[in-house]
């Protein structure tokens, strides 16, 4: 048992420095900031097999935790959020080991470790578990501690409120990394993705077309004459014209379709499992969508703007012979270029052989 508790406290310590590790990298990149330190109360479930004594837990640790401390039932901690409604989901649930039977805390914990949403809960059992090496079992199946049901109400208070301090910090640094690694592939205007995501997504479009023989085709759109939005309204006028196009071209691609900003006013579509009829179908109604109606600017100001697209197709042979990411966007950069110089506002295929 001794061994076993160990165990799950190395496991811990290696865990939350993995995450403060991560966190340090995230924001050396400048993608997030420090996490603020000011916590409301949290929500401790009390899970036992008679109400009675749940009832009796709760007036003996709530003079000394300020946090909400909630009954639930087997049933109801594994139920979810869905059923919680507006109920926070606990933040540690103090367990009794013999709830419905020997052992039944323990195959409570094991569920609540396997739940999305009790996950990275702190579990707290009560009593030793029956069975020989049931209690390195409990820490061996993820328990945070487990303390005997005569534990003084005083000092089972303290223990909870110091598991509650390190979940939070775990859930903070978890947050921090998760929200700088979003941050890391979206372009922060927009909301779209950003060149870095869009590329390697792309070639995973280019793999699973190879595989199995499906066609795909990738767009670059660029605005026409943007630069002159910005000089002549400022940048929050050219701001608000690429957030708009953004949600236009949104609304008007499909579900599995990747649509990314991959520079100042320019963006890169990738259509997989699309002929070449559905691929300038497309494109052509992304052009009339720009251009459809004026955008609003910061001031009042009104603006007409059109979008020039190249596109480039990936088919037959194509799919086989020397396709690359890159080479995709090279031909439908090329494919733009001949837009722009054949009068803009509308759409031109590159032809060359991937």
């Amino acid at each position: 048992a001794l061994l076993a508790r160990l165990r799950a406290l190395q496991r811990r310590s290696e865990a939350m420095a993995e995450l403060g590790a991560a966190e340090r990298n995230v924001q050396a990149l400048g993608l997030a900031e420090p996490a603020s330190v000011f916590e409301g109360r949290g929500t401790i479930a009390l899970v036992t097999t008679r109400p009675e004594a749940t009832l009796r837990l709760r007036k003996e640790l709530a003079p000394h935790l300020p946090d909400r401390l909630v009954a639930l039932g087997r049933s109801d901690a594994l139920a979810g959020p869905a059923q919680w409604g507006d109920a926070p989901v606990p933040d540690v649930f103090v367990i009794d080991c013999d709830l419905d039977g020997p052992e039944g805390g323990l195959r409570l914990l094991s569920d609540l470790r396997s739940q999305g949403p009790t996950r990275h809960a702190a579990i707290c059992l009560l009593s030793t578990p029956n069975g020989q090496g049931s209690e390195a079992m409990a820490f061996d199946l993820g328990a945070n501690d487990l303390v005997p049901a005569s534990i003084d109400p005083r000092e089972l208070a303290l223990r909870l409120a110091a598991m509650l301090r390190r979940k939070r910090r775990a859930d903070r640094l978890r947050t921090a990394v998760r929200d700088g690694l979003r941050l890391a592939v979206i372009d922060p205007l927009t909301g779209l993705h950003n060149r870095r995501y869009a590329v390697s997504q792309l070639a995973g479009i280019v793999e699973a077309s190879r595989m199995d023989g499906l066609p795909y085709a990738v767009m670059v759109i660029d605005l026409d004459r943007f630069k002159a939005v910005n000089d002549q309204h400022g940048h929050a006028a050219g701001d608000a014209v690429l957030v708009d196009v953004a949600q236009r071209l949104s609304c008007n691609l499909r579900m599995g379709d990747l649509l990314a900003r991959i520079g100042g006013e320019e963006f890169l579509v990738a259509l997989p499992a699309t002929g070449a009829e559905d691929a300038h179908q497309l494109a052509h109604r992304l052009c009339a969508a720009v251009q459809e109606r004026p955008f609003a600017v910061p001031g009042g100001a009104s603006l007409r703007i059109t979008a020039s697209i190249g596109l480039a197709l990936a088919e037959g042979s194509a799919l086989t012979v020397g396709a690359t990411v890159q080479a995709d966007i090279d031909r439908a950069d090329r494919a733009l270029m001949a837009a722009k110089a054949g009068g803009r506002n509308n759409v031109m295929r590159d032809c060359t052989a991937a």
